[in-house]
């Protein structure tokens, strides 16, 4: 089902991260879940400085058809020319929850329509009309199935799809500069995140310790000021791998979306990140995690590899070349377990040789 976690890194910038597994009916796992969006058209970006993603958690056709919905929308006001209305990313995030609420109601429609031929206004008014004739809607046994789907009071493999679904919107706008929201298809409720960051999904407890321990490590100024932007993407990274290490349903590539408002490039304010750079960078995290390197090692080699664009393959030789010990290393990376402690001093000879040995 996915993990989505979104941290700030300063007034002006911060990222969203998600991975890319999914189950279907909690039976089959992909890893192909392309769960997050950039839901404001670029050339609307470009001209009034906003730059925002959305990183969906639920169910793929469902945000989906949030994104088409809430693009179409913010075309719509663009074209109305009330750019006004698009300068303050609150006002967007109210967009797309309303669109989460047109998605679900037009799901629950398409269902109540293929089971009994009515959908939800027809069901509120007590009667449809088929091939010109009245027919009521009188059976208690039909009013109270339709009713269960419509307020999710039914919960099954056909509901699910229509209301568990959420999302992290996050971004920068030149009026509050970054700041982002909780927005929940279940209850249509949008929620300012005010501490910073953000955990939903598969393993969000995971990631909120990670974040707890990191913010709560920050003095107040460094919160309302901001931290270095390298350490930001460790911070994600390391609290997307502990869902990751410790919950299921979370895996596959992870992926990023990086923002900051105030970069001099415009193609620098917004930009996707995956695949080959993600995967280095996520090696790198968990190396330091298990011991392996350390985070003064890393911290040029991220900076070089998230933020100056650097070659990948380089950037992976100088990480495996400059670990204390790059065969350990390689086989963490190849996926074998490393014993976190030394062999004890007090241990019998015969037992450090066969340590020493390995």
């Amino acid at each position: 089902m996915a993990i989505v976690t979104s941290l700030q890194f300063s007034p002006t910038s911060g990222a969203i991260m998600c991975d890319e597994e999914y189950w279907y009916l909690r039976r089959r796992r992909s890893f192909f879940l392309d769960n997050f969006w950039n839901v404001i058209p670029p050339d609307i970006s470009d001209e009034l400085n906003i730059y925002a993603g959305y990183g969906g958690w639920g169910h793929p056709g469902f945000h989906e058809e949030v994104i088409d919905r809430a693009r179409t929308a913010i075309r719509r006001v663009w074209k109305e020319g009330k750019k006004s209305d698009l300068t303050d990313l609150e006002a967007v995030a109210m967009i797309i929850r309303k669109a989460m609420e047109e998605t679900r109601r037009q799901k629950i429609d398409d269902m109540l329509k293929y089971l009994y031929g009515f959908n939800l206004n027809e069901l509120n008014q007590g009667f449809f009309e088929e091939n010109g004739e009245k027919v009521e809607i009188k059976q208690e046994a039909v009013v109270e199935a339709a009713k269960g789907i419509a307020t999710f009071k039914t919960q099954n493999n056909l509901t699910t799809p229509i209301f568990k679904n959420k999302c992290v919107f996050a971004g920068y706008d030149p009026v509050w500069g970054f700041r982002g929201w909780h927005i929940n298809a279940e209850n249509t409720v949008c929620s300012l995140i005010s501490g910073g960051f953000e955990a939903i999904g598969a393993g969000l407890y995971g990631a909120g310790i990670e974040f707890s321990r990191i913010m709560n490590r920050l003095t107040l100024d460094q919160r309302r000021k901001g931290f270095d932007r390298v350490w930001g993407v460790i911070a994600l990274f390391e609290a997307t791998l502990n869902a990751w290490e410790h919950f299921h349903e979370v895996g596959g590539g992870l992926h990023m979306i990086l923002i900051d408002g105030t970069a001099m490039k415009k193609s620098e304010r917004y930009r996707e990140i995956t695949d080959h750079p993600m995967h280095l960078a996520k090696e790198m995290v968990t190396a330091v995690r298990f011991g392996l390197s350390s985070y003064d090692s890393i911290y040029p080699l991220m900076n070089d590899l998230i933020f100056n664009h650097a070659d990948v393959k380089k950037t992976e030789t100088k990480f495996i070349d400059g670990a204390a010990d790059p065969s350990t290393l390689k086989k963490l990376l190849r996926g074998y377990k490393i014993y976190p402690y030394p062999v004890s001093p007090s241990a019998p000879a015969r037992s450090r040789a066969k340590k020493e040995d390995k």
